[in-house]
């Protein structure tokens, strides 16, 4: 009803545009005599009403959405009004032999089509603005009036949709009082509450890419209201491409105050060991394992084989990089070939997501393959289908205190199926093996942290091995495998990482909790991470274990408090903090090196961000002998036997059980 109201107003309108117009033309031709004119062409209203609406009718004119005016429409309006116009002086020149001046002819043309045109568009001009004085409309205030800026302001600007752009806050006294797009900028960070206020702010906007975690922190504490949501741009390690747009906009997060520099990466070291190979990602269902595979897309790999005994995990970033990599999928029911692993297909990246200078014309054969490390039959089998060139072996246990419950699984994970990855890689030829390891390896008081310095030993040990060995299981009989391992500390979001528990507990509505007051842990975000685990794998000669700068440690309650203040609520008042001790297998301080290593960390890895950790060399036959009884020991769920024969194996092992076996 509403609708059929409004077309039936614009027809009664377009009727007095009509005839008004014939009036202002006959004034401008005729002057003070016009009235008299008018009575001797008064039948020509008529005809001028009737053909305009009959032109109007099958140009459908009055099935447009007035609000979205375009320029094929003000074409469609001077369509109707030439036609209306010269059909009346047609026939009334042959039926009726009627004669009009030209000039009134021509100047009642162009005021109906001002005025017709005109009425249009100044309705959409009312519908872009009416609705910033909506209630619940959103009303936008960008914080940074750069070129990011500059880009979303114009596309806030053009979508009203979005909400209202009220202005511009800079600290730059420059930019203070100018205008982006007719947009003010209005004062600086120091003053936004007052605007906020004045302005009625729903939603802040930090558009500065560059910002650190520090310049965050000052935007974000500074705005007091915590009914107003706070929305930012990725960070530069997230916008690979350079583009920036509203789409890209999202709710600001934890790792954004942590406030991690951008990795610069070697693109053409990468890709000179990447690019055209056979890479396989062990645990490639996990947080971590996932992440590579993101960015290994990246660089062109012939094939990409994710293994993961969870089919859950590879089902759900299969379904990711299908909707990332168009045609990634396509051959459908294919099967990796060995047991219940499921296939994808060929696929060209859709949007881009490189940096310049890596072509994104590419086809990406994906395997998905379902198998647990652990059954050395079964990935002998599968590296001996796959051969993969590149393996990065980030499948673990990584969860602290449940292995200080489970030792056996620990090891059996850990340190056996570390050993059978990086055997049969070099069994059947891969080029390079990347292993993920972590700073609870140093000095480690927990099961995990002891099972995955283990496992560097197993990995430093065949990298630096030159001897020759058994014929069949190295081709020419030299070691032609590169091993190194990779350490660095928590992940942010990662799986059985503290922020997404944290992020449960607030939306249960508390309490928090909190091991301890003083305890720290060294954070970095997953993007971050993986891409210089990837650099890490070109910078290894073999042998190595690579160290990953952490930045400074982070008071796990300082990211508690920030995180409840992120989500618009009062520490203590809407959410209690509950401080509950430390775990079994934690300890208040994680560490990237130890006393040995510190003073031998070499700075020239070729990479500013990844150090070289030097490590004792490894006695490998008595660390074969160890692992052979450590294996006896878990298949025997002996956890106090696998206990003691780790702290046997690892002086530095202080076990922080806390627990009793079971």
């Amino acid at each position: 009803m509403k609708r059929l109201f409004r077309s039936f107003s614009w027809v009664v309108l377009d009727i007095i545009f009509i005839n008004v117009s014939l009036i202002l033309s006959l004034i401008l031709r005729f002057g003070e005599g016009w009235g008299t004119y008018f009575y001797v062409y008064r039948g020509l209203v008529v005809y001028l009403t009737g053909f305009f609406l009959l032109f109007a009718v099958v140009f459908r004119l009055y099935k447009r959405i007035w609000r979205y005016l375009s320029i094929s429409d003000l074409f469609l309006i001077a369509e109707v009004v030439t036609g209306g116009i010269f059909g009346t002086v047609l026939c009334l020149n042959l039926v009726k032999g009627i004669a009009f001046p030209r000039t009134v002819v021509a100047l009642t043309w162009f005021f109906s089509l001002a005025l017709v045109g005109g009425s249009r568009l100044v309705w959409r001009l009312y519908c872009e603005r009416k609705g910033a004085f909506d209630k619940g409309q959103e009303r936008m205030l960008i914080v940074g009036a750069g070129d990011a800026g500059e880009v979303i302001s114009r596309e806030i600007i053009r979508r009203p949709d979005l909400g209202k752009l009220v202005g511009f806050v800079d600290d730059d006294k420059e930019k203070v009082g100018k205008r982006i797009h007719n947009v003010k900028v209005l004062g600086n960070v120091e003053g936004i509450n007052d605007i906020l206020e004045k302005e009625q702010v729903s939603t802040v906007i930090i558009a500065i890419p560059t910002a650190s975690g520090k310049e965050i922190r000052r935007i974000v504490n500074n705005i007091k209201n915590k009914e107003v949501r706070i929305k930012t741009l990725p960070g530069l390690y997230e916008l690979v491409d350079g583009k920036v747009s509203v789409s890209r906009i999202r709710s600001i997060r934890i790792g954004d105050l942590l406030g991690r520099e951008p990795v610069d990466l070697n693109l053409e070291e990468i890709s000179g060991y990447l690019e055209g190979k056979r890479v396989m990602v062990t645990g490639g269902g996990g947080s971590i394992g996932g992440e590579l595979a993101r960015q290994i897309c990246r660089f062109k790999p012939r094939s990409l084989i994710l293994l993961d005994h969870s089919e859950n995990g590879l089902f759900h970033i299969d379904l990711e990089l299908k909707r990332k990599w168009s045609g990634a999928g396509e051959r459908v029911g294919k099967r990796a070939g060995v047991g219940t692993g499921a296939g994808a297909g060929k696929g060209k990246e859709a949007g881009a997501e490189m940096k310049a200078g890596v072509d994104m014309e590419m086809e990406l054969d994906m395997e998905l393959v379902v198998a647990d490390i652990r059954d050395r039959d079964k990935m002998d089998k599968i590296f001996k289908k796959y051969r993969p060139e590149v393996v990065f072996h980030a499948a673990a246990h990584k969860h602290v205190p449940m292995m200080e419950f489970h030792p056996d699984e620990a090891v059996m994970n850990n340190i056996i199926g570390t050993k059978n990855v990086a055997e049969l890689a070099e069994k059947y030829g891969a080029e390079r093996v990347v292993m993920i390891s972590t700073d609870k390896a140093i000095n480690p008081t927990s099961v995990m942290g002891a099972s995955k310095k283990v496992a560097e030993m197993v990995v430093k040990d065949l990298g630096s091995r030159k001897a020759e060995v058994e014929e069949g299981m190295r081709g020419e009989g030299k070691n032609k495998t590169k091993f190194v391992a990779v350490r660095f500390g928590n992940v942010l979001e990662s799986n059985g990482s503290v922020v997404p528990m944290f992020k449960q507990q607030i939306a249960e509505g508390g309490p928090v909790t909190v091991t301890d007051r003083e305890v720290k842990r060294y954070f970095m975000t997953l993007p971050e991470a993986s891409q210089l685990v990837i650099q890490a794998g070109a910078l290894g000669k073999g042998g190595e274990v690579f160290v990953l700068d952490m930045g400074e440690p982070v008071k796990v309650l300082d990211m508690a408090e920030e995180l409840i203040r992120l989500s618009g609520l009062e520490v203590g008042e809407d959410i209690e903090i509950k401080i509950v001790g430390l775990r079994p297998g934690e300890k208040m301080f994680e560490e990237i090196l130890t006393e040995e290593e510190k003073s031998g960390v070499l700075g020239d890895s070729g990479h500013e961000k990844i150090f070289i950790a030097k490590v004792e060399e490894v006695d490998g036959e008595k660390m074969e002998k160890d692992i052979e009884e450590l294996e006896k020991l878990a298949k025997a769920m002996d956890n106090e036997g696998v206990v003691q024969k780790l702290q046997e194996m690892l002086p530095s092992y202080q076990p922080n059980r806390g627990i009793s076996t079971r």
